[in-house]
């Protein structure tokens, strides 16, 4: 098997590697496909037009994240695997898909654009799920060890969030002399050739208790959601943080607008690399120390001040904008990783409530949560642009005021975004590790019913019926 990240661990050092590896291609992939806003109004749909049908797939997401969740959860493979098989088959898929997107003519006529997108990002859409999802639920069933999960799920999300700064700084440099087209194929066969270690690579293990809760009825699942409020606040927050959460998104729009020239936006991806990579990098060693939670708590808080700040200090002075955009971006850090160990958490939790393990429904959910946000923000984005006087076209001029108003949209809608879902998590999560190490520790059958709830039936309630 490899030897284990430490000792009594599960996970092997190779699957570690792989595993962390495969979110680095992925986020490439997903980086590059964050621009389609750009691309859209570079191939001159206008704003308005690109914000629209930038929302029609989120209808599709709402039907197809949902079934495929479903089906995940019930469905396991001749091999004895549940979701390797599914990432395996996203990945042959995801490229083509994504290279289609930026496929567009520029000589089309709007409907033709229009139409040419919206299959194109149907297409994408579905794969992705395919692929996101059962990539995220298998830490559910590569250890039965939280502690263990932390590592796994926190080096998924560290190499991710260097594969969506990569993008974010190589972009702006690439696609200007290649085009959106020949830079996507790049971007895209670089990213497929590092998500492959981890097809072949990382193993399931399913323990006789949590094979006996994995093949849900759909009423055993309605049931697991009904108990899982955690997941619900959760998924919620998610939402509403990454709806304004613009930076990646805006970066362009920043070099362009801002600072006077595309390539600008690698200085503003630069800086938002150190911050993120770095707390992301020392998030695992912190949460030896404190609750995960906590830590998340602080850096938000902290993140929301710096946003604030930002805005007044201004863009005039590259150098201390660049300096106060790393410090308002550390929250991105925490958050980002985080936040899916908090999900993890959650399916621990649904299973100790409902007797149910859904995890393929509740990583479906947060897919198609990341995909909402993504769209909705990008119509927010483009809506908010054309109300600051923005005008389509890759060299237009842009009318004066329209750079102060994008410096506030990059400065001022995360700290909106980031104290709600800070309010939200802080009134109605109580979930804390040592709460679910119990609990997966009474999921996988190493603890007693009565053991578990001697520890967790004052704060949580009984555990349910199974």
């Amino acid at each position: 098997m490899g030897k284990p990240l430490k000792p009594g661990y599960q996970v092997s050092r190779k699957e570690f590697i792989a595993y962390s590896i495969f979110f680095l291609g992925q986020n490439l992939l997903w980086g590059f496909a964050g621009y389609i806003e750009t691309f859209l109004t570079d191939i001159g749909l206008a704003a308005t037009t690109a914000a629209a049908i930038l929302i029609i797939p989120k209808l599709w997401d709402a039907v197809n994240d949902v079934i495929f969740g479903y089906i995940l959860d019930r469905h396991m493979f001749k091999n004895g695997e549940k979701f390797m098989p599914w990432v395996r088959i996203g990945t042959a898929a995801i490229g083509i898909t994504t290279v289609a997107l930026f496929a567009i003519p520029a000589s089309m006529s709007d409907t033709g654009k229009v139409v040419w997108f919206l299959i194109a990002y149907i297409l994408f859409d579905a794969f992705y799920t395919v692929l996101d999802a059962p990539a995220f639920a298998v830490t559910t069933v590569m250890t039965s060890d939280v502690t263990e999960r932390t590592s796994v799920i926190a080096g998924g999300k560290l190499w991710s969030m260097v594969g969506g700064v990569l993008a974010t700084v190589l972009i702006p440099m690439i696609r200007p002399k290649l085009g959106w087209l020949t830079a996507c194929i790049v971007f895209i066969a670089v990213s497929v050739v590092l998500m492959l270690p981890m097809l072949f690579t990382v193993k399931e293990r399913h323990t006789a208790t949590t094979l006996a809760a994995e093949n849900p009825k759909l009423k055993d699942m309605l049931r697991y959601l009904k108990h899982n409020k955690y997941l619900l606040v959760v998924l919620l927050a998610m939402f509403l943080f990454g709806l304004t959460s613009v930076e990646q998104k805006m970066a362009i729009y920043m070099g362009r607008i801002c600072l006077g020239q595309e390539n600008a936006a690698t200085l503003i991806a630069a800086g938002v690399a150190v911050s993120v990579i770095v707390i992301s990098a020392i998030i695992p060693a912190l949460s030896k120390r404190w609750d995960k939670f906590d830590i998340m708590v602080v850096g938000l808080a902290f993140a929301i001040v710096m946003d604030v700040v930002t805005y007044f200090v201004g863009y005039s002075n590259i150098i201390g904008a660049l300096v106060m955009i790393m410090l308002k971006c550390t929250g991105l850090g925490f958050w980002q990783v985080i936040i899916y160990m908090l999900i993890a958490d959650t399916v621990e939790y649904g299973m100790y409530k409902s007797g149910t393990r859904a995890a393929g429904i509740t990583f479906s959910l947060q897919t198609f949560v990341s995909k909402l946000r993504n769209g909705v923000m990008g119509s927010v984005i483009l809506f908010s642009l054309s109300m600051v006087g923005f005008v389509s076209g890759e060299n237009t001029v842009q009318p004066a005021g329209v750079a102060d108003g994008v410096w506030g949209l990059f400065c001022l809608f995360p700290a909106v975004g980031f104290a709600i879902a800070l309010g939200l998590l802080l009134k109605f999560y109580k979930l804390k590790t040592k709460d679910v190490q119990i609990m997966s520790a009474y999921n996988n059958g190493e603890i007693s019913k009565a053991e578990a709830e001697a520890a967790l039936a004052e704060k949580f309630g009984p555990a349910g019926e199974r």
